[in-house]
């Protein structure tokens, strides 16, 4: 039956004399048995050491897998589940033939028994519940939201009928809420609502019917409201359970963004950075960027013009033409003129061409914010219009631009660490001098580790924070305290509407933020930025080291056409940005995932060049 190889014949049989095998594989020489028998037979009932525990425990447990029928003293408790499966590899080890002679009971118990073995059973690892919410568990931050229904690409209905639907979700909804807010339930704190969560629950019902069929959509709304008028108070209870809180559990982020790592040290990163990905200077020119700073001469005549045109502007929003008055009109003190404005505050964008479009015609281009056609009536409005300026020498007549300082002794990083290079990112918000800088955050790159981050006072009077794009809002200036020399960043959380952990510090001037961040740079520090020509325009400063990651990632249309920063972020870096709606942008956020976009290119960079066959560090040495 087997080939005669011999391979067990050191190996004693398990069988012994009781083996019936014609032609057994294992030795039954009677040295071999004997020196079995001394080597595995019972154990000594004085020794006592540790290892002898161990080996009569082991034998134990091999014995009760290899023959239950074998009458022994059973443990006081059952073996763990997360044991079985060692147990199992033990016992084929027996079964292999590797162990043999009597097997007997283990004579002394390890002192130290596992928790575990105490109890009936290993409870599973306790998962957290709604009711954490009110026993004070933490949470992420939420960004507010609005009752204003959520840009889709492709929108079922019209804003107004859209909104329309979501008040009437948003109404039945508060109608449940306030059921849980008045039932005698014990649970009722956990399972009631605050208005931000009504507003968001309300958004997502109404955001999951639109993105269905949009033949339907109306049918499918009504038949929802339909069905939340019916509701009771358990009804909606469990529909919190099983539909709302479950789906946000699985979707809200335990934590902040998951750090960017490269493969790279911090020394190679800053080598491909010098080295490969700075912006070379007909790129800059290409992209608007302001390299020497507007002559005397032309800042007069654009100074001229304004005067001439009396201080008529075009509006940057609704493209209206009104007339401004820096320093208030005399008659009755106003800014702006031919108020108020009515604008649309997304962007156009072209459907997608359908095989169709030669029979029925192409689509007609619509806003992200409200899906309503090009040349529609605004969906939003403002108090006053506003405008910006765009030339140079216009930018000039209100702050002078400046060549970047020499610095002799740069600020350095907490523990005398030099600044090797720095992204910044600045939000502007519109005053009666266009549109100027309001707040300023700038990062150490690669770490990312905070240095700058404050609110600016304008030269001119606010109009209009922005606050969609900037995310700053008036309560925001109002609760600023004022920069010292000592300031450091202080943690802000961008939840809209001015409601931060603690408030920004504020600088009387962009001269001064300006001074400030030249603190950290000298001349040949390179600036890092997305669309980084209206960051310096803002801060007006010339600056040619620069790597600006509209040139790392052009887009393959070429310019005028860029990435957005948030879909950069996305597609490289997995991180979800700009995603407050009407709480707007966070400069620090976005300063941060523009660092992690470089590195994840100069990664890419290292990896060419390695392929390629050249070495960096080589040719530095050079």
């Amino acid at each position: 039956m087997f080939s005669a190889t011999n391979l067990f014949k050191s190996i004693p049989c398990p069988g012994n004399d009781r083996c019936l095998a014609p032609n057994c594989i294992f030795s039954h020489d009677p040295e071999i048995l004997a020196k079995s028998e001394k080597t595995h037979g019972p154990t000594s009932q004085n020794t006592d050491s540790s290892s002898s525990r161990q080996t009569t425990d082991q034998h134990a447990i091999k014995r009760r897998k290899l023959d239950l029928s074998i009458s022994t003293t059973p443990p006081e408790t059952a073996l763990p589940q997360a044991n079985v499966r060692a147990t199992d590899s033990k016992s084929d080890a027996v079964k292999r033939g590797t162990t043999f002679g009597p097997i007997t009971e283990p004579q002394k118990q390890v002192k130290e028994r596992p928790r575990t073995l105490e109890r009936p059973i290993s409870p599973p690892r306790k998962q957290k519940t709604p009711a954490d919410r009110a026993t004070g568990a933490k949470t992420v931050a939420r960004p507010k939201e609005s009752l204003n229904p959520r840009t889709l690409p492709t929108p079922p209905a019209g804003h107004d009928k859209r909104m329309l639907f979501l008040k009437y979700i948003h109404a039945e909804m508060t109608r449940l809420n306030n059921l849980v807010a008045s039932s005698g339930r014990s649970d009722k704190e956990a399972l009631h609502l605050d208005d931000q969560e009504l507003i968001k629950t309300s958004l997502d019902e109404e955001e999951q019917l639109a993105k269905g069929n949009s033949a339907v959509y109306a049918n499918h709304v009504k038949q929802r409201i339909s069905h939340f008028k019916k509701m009771k108070l358990d009804d909606w209870i469990s529909h919190l359970k099983t539909n709302i809180f479950t789906t946000r559990k699985a979707q809200s982020p335990q934590s902040g963004p998951k750090a960017f790592e490269s493969g790279l040290t911090v020394d190679q990163e800053r080598l491909v950075l010098r080295t490969q990905l700075l912006t070379p200077l007909d790129k800059l020119l290409q992209l608007g960027y302001v390299v020497l700073a507007p002559a005397a001469e032309a800042i007069e005549d654009a100074r001229r013009l304004v005067q001439q045109a009396a201080n008529w502007e075009v509006c940057d929003r609704c493209k209206t033409r009104f007339q401004v008055f820096p320093e208030r009109r005399v008659e009755d003190g106003v800014l702006t003129t031919n108020g108020p404005c009515t604008y649309h505050w997304g962007k156009l964008r072209r459907p997608k061409r359908e095989k169709t479009d030669a029979i029925t015609g192409s689509k007609d281009s619509i806003y992200l914010c409200c899906g309503e056609p090009m040349n529609s009536p605004g969906c939003s409005s403002a108090e006053s219009h506003v405008y910006k300026m765009n030339e140079p020498a216009r930018l000039a007549s209100v702050v002078q631009y400046i060549d970047t300082p020499d610095n002799p002794n740069p600020a350095k990083l907490s523990g005398g660490r030099r600044v090797a290079a720095i992204t910044f990112d600045c939000e502007m918000g519109y005053t009666a001098l266009g549109l100027e800088l309001i707040r300023l955050t700038a990062v150490a790159w690669p770490s990312n580790e905070e240095l700058i981050d404050i609110l600016v006072q304008p030269k001119g009077t606010i109009l209009d924070f922005n606050s969609r794009f900037s995310g700053v809002f008036a309560e925001t200036f109002r609760s600023a305290v004022q920069w010292t020399e000592n300031t450091r960043p202080l943690p802000m959380q961008n939840s809209g509407g001015g409601d931060s952990l603690s408030p920004l510090p504020i600088v009387s001037s962009p001269e001064v933020a300006r001074k400030i961040l030249c603190s950290y740079i000298t001349p040949d520090t390179p600036l890092i930025g997305h669309a980084l020509e209206n960051d310096l325009n803002s801060v007006r400063l010339c600056h040619r080291k620069v790597v600006d990651t509209v040139a790392l990632y052009p887009h393959p249309r070429g310019l005028p056409i860029r990435h957005s920063l948030r879909q950069l972020a996305f597609e490289h870096l997995g991180r979800h940005i700009q995603t407050a709606g009407a709480a707007g942008h966070d400069s620090l956020e976005d300063a941060r995932a523009t660092g992690d976009l470089v590195r994840v290119k100069a990664a890419k960079k290292w990896t060419e060049m390695k392929t390629k066959g050249l070495d960096l560090e080589e040719q530095r040495t050079a």
